[in-house]
């Protein structure tokens, strides 16, 4: 099978710059509010002015550089579906190529939360027996216009992968991962469409910020 390479959509990009924008607002309410009660026991003159400037400060050294490292960070993200592997290439400054080996997958799911609904979008995520106990993913594609496509095609590279291993191969497979099968009947109900979760989920989102943070702080180490 030919690499099969996928882009999120450009919407991502609208979807991170108005969930931004909330949590900034949000943001700037709630401590402007904190720095309001404080100020006001304080007796000083103008509590509420106080309490804006600050609160806007705060918020803007944040939202600034997350805005501007939106655009690029969404444009860097391209996923890779292989016959043996899936491989997520992410990153402005500090570039990434993360590899999720198909002999490990225990899970795929597809996420669709409200404001993956609002804009077209969706994300699969693709979990291994290396974090099979674990609340998060080993590996995220958000963005994603064409998601069922996607989770298609990794399934269906997954059960040919598995499909064609030999016995002393699957018996050194982690024992969390379910057995190779050779017939697509026998595929794992964690494969089949009927087994897609849709869920409300934007962990994604904080994942995303948290990576754009980390090109923020490498900014700030090389102008210094």
């Amino acid at each position: 099978m030919t690499p099969a390479v996928f882009r999120p959509s450009s919407r991502l990009q609208t979807k991170l710059f108005v969930l931004t924008t909330l949590a900034g607002i949000l943001g700037v309410i709630g401590l402007a509010l904190f720095v309001w009660l404080v100020a006001r026991d304080e007796g000083a003159p103008d509590p509420a002015g106080l309490a804006l400037v600050v609160a806007v400060l705060v918020n803007a050294a944040w939202v600034i550089p997350v805005s501007v490292l939106i655009p690029p960070y969404c444009r860097s993200l391209v996923y890779e579906v292989r016959e043996d592997e899936a491989i997520v290439r992410v990153g402005v400054i500090s570039r990434s190529v993360k590899h999720v080996p198909y002999r490990a997958v225990t899970n795929l799911e597809v996420i669709r939360g409200p404001f993956d609904r609002l804009f077209g979008l969706g994300t699969l995520k693709v979990q291994t027996a290396g974090m099979s106990s674990q609340r998060g993913a080993e590996e995220s594609l958000i963005g994603l216009p064409n998601v069922d496509e996607v989770y298609d095609r990794v399934a269906g590279a997954l059960h040919r992968f598995r499909g064609g291993m030999g016995p002393d191969q699957a018996s050194t497979e982690p024992a969390a991962a379910p057995p190779p099968v050779a017939s697509a009947s026998a595929i794992p109900p964690l494969l089949t469409p009927q087994d897609i979760r849709v869920t409300i989920d934007n962990r994604e989102v904080l994942a995303v910020v948290e990576e754009i943070l980390k090109e923020v702080r490498i900014i700030r180490h090389n102008v210094q």
